[in-house]
């Protein structure tokens, strides 16, 4: 079963005041991971919530959220028609995988004692998230700043 997608919101203002009706003006400028592989081509479309939010989005394990933690740029007006200043016009977005964390506390989990391989359920019981242990290391250290 493939991971649940999780919608990653952002804001954008004209003027201080919320961009509506703009989603078809939004692009990605850059997407990439935070090892500088570049994820552009195949960077999710936007789409508008309301009241100047927009959305995106991505599910773990999934292009382009493959190979790690994400950041990028969205462009919220690459055609010039909205007349955004390059302070609104840039959005800066990150998508990691700790985003799914909040979902390890309010939902449920079950993990297998042999495998270590996790996995988030929600209220029903479906999976919405999977971890999977596939290597033959019997402990994973985390350097905190260390890529």
């Amino acid at each position: 079963m493939a991971n649940t997608a999780i919608e990653i919101p952002f804001y954008v203002s004209n003027d201080g005041e919320p961009l509506t009706g703009s989603a078809a003006q939004m692009d990605f400028e850059s997407l990439k991971t935070l090892s500088g592989t570049d994820k552009s081509s195949s960077a999710p479309a936007v789409s508008e919530i309301g009241g100047g939010w927009y959305k995106f989005s991505v599910a773990y394990g999934t292009v382009p959220f493959d190979s790690g933690d994400l950041v990028g740029v969205v462009d919220a007006d690459k055609n010039g028609n909205n007349n955004l200043a390059n302070a609104e016009r840039y959005i800066p977005i990150e998508v990691r995988l700790d985003f799914y964390a909040l979902m390890r506390l309010v939902n449920k989990m079950s993990q297998n004692k042999n495998t270590g391989d996790m996995e988030i359920k929600d209220s029903s019981g479906n999976t919405i998230l999977e971890l999977n242990i596939t290597d033959s290391e019997n402990a994973l250290d985390r350097e905190p700043g260390i890529a």
